[in-house]
């Protein structure tokens, strides 16, 4: 439910109609599963810092948009 919600953009009416759910009960699964992900993103997201992949650096298609 999340992923729907956060991946393709989905209504919480729209996901309540998918696996048949009231729209409190989407909106309270909702909360619980971000407020888990906003307590775990330190381990799950990794800061690369300042650096730009070589494929991105070498080639001017890209390189403008990610200078640093």
């Amino acid at each position: 439910m999340f992923l729907h919600i956060v991946g393709q953009n989905q209504r919480f009416r729209f996901i309540s109609g998918i696996y048949y759910r009231s729209v409190e009960t989407i909106h309270c699964y909702f909360i619980i599963v971000l407020k888990t992900i906003l307590k775990l993103y330190k381990h799950l997201i990794k800061d690369l810092g300042d650096t730009v992949p070589a494929e991105i650096m070498n080639n001017r298609r890209f390189y403008p948009y990610f200078k640093v």
